[in-house]
């Protein structure tokens, strides 16, 4: 009988051990984190006008939501209002950087000029964006689709010329982060090949120096 008992509380103090090592080992094993960006940033460009297109980029405005390099996604089915951060997946930089340098890639590469206030150059349209939406949403467990809205405004000689909202979606090829960073850049293109012809137009039809609400 007290090798009986003595066997039960063997075995139990061998599962406890176990249970007990598996935590530790689990605690002690690094969580490992993905980290996406654009990808190339070898873009052909089919709007061969913005070759003479030259303006300022401020500082590209976000919501406290969008300031660090979470990657953020909504359950449509279950909670469109609530936007949720993948807990192992990031950005390599923060949503503005992204679009920062893809806005500047688009249009240096297509022969025209991005600059900054601080390059001292005058008389030169500004550019403002505000970025409003950044995220992948999933219609059901198995479908999402990344959406991407900014809200442009162009200025010169501290005066509205035009203003106008952009917004794009892509389908994701997989319901994961990985999925939505490969479509993210593709609806960041779309978006950005709009708003370079939008720019133009305002530029080229004397918008600049007749300041006209849009």
């Amino acid at each position: 009988m007290n090798s009986s008992r003595l066997t039960i509380t063997t075995v139990t103090r061998a599962s406890f051990a176990l249970v007990i090592a598996s935590l530790l080992f689990a605690c002690a094993t690094p969580v490992t984190h993905q980290q996406f960006d654009f990808g190339s940033t070898s873009i052909t460009t089919n709007n061969s006008a913005s070759n003479k297109l030259k303006i300022l980029l401020a500082e590209i405005q976000v919501p406290a939501s969008l300031e660090g390099s979470a990657m953020l996604y909504r359950l449509q089915y279950e909670n469109a209002q609530e936007l949720r951060p993948y807990a192992q997946s990031r950005w390599s930089m923060p949503p503005a950087q992204l679009l920062k340098q893809r806005i500047k890639t688009h249009i240096n590469q297509a022969g025209g000029a991005v600059l900054a206030a601080s390059d001292g150059v005058k008389n030169l349209p500004l550019l403002k964006l505000e970025l409003e939406e950044f995220s992948q949403h999933f219609s059901s467990p198995t479908q999402s689709q990344v959406q991407l809205r900014w809200r442009a405004s162009l200025i010169n000689n501290n005066q509205l010329i035009a203003q106008k909202v952009f917004q794009t979606q892509t389908r994701c090829e997989s319901a994961d982060a990985k999925g939505g960073a490969q479509a993210m850049p593709q609806a960041t293109d779309l978006a950005i090949g709009e708003l370079i012809a939008w720019l133009q137009t305002q530029v080229t039809s004397n918008t600049v120096s007749n300041p006209v609400r849009n």
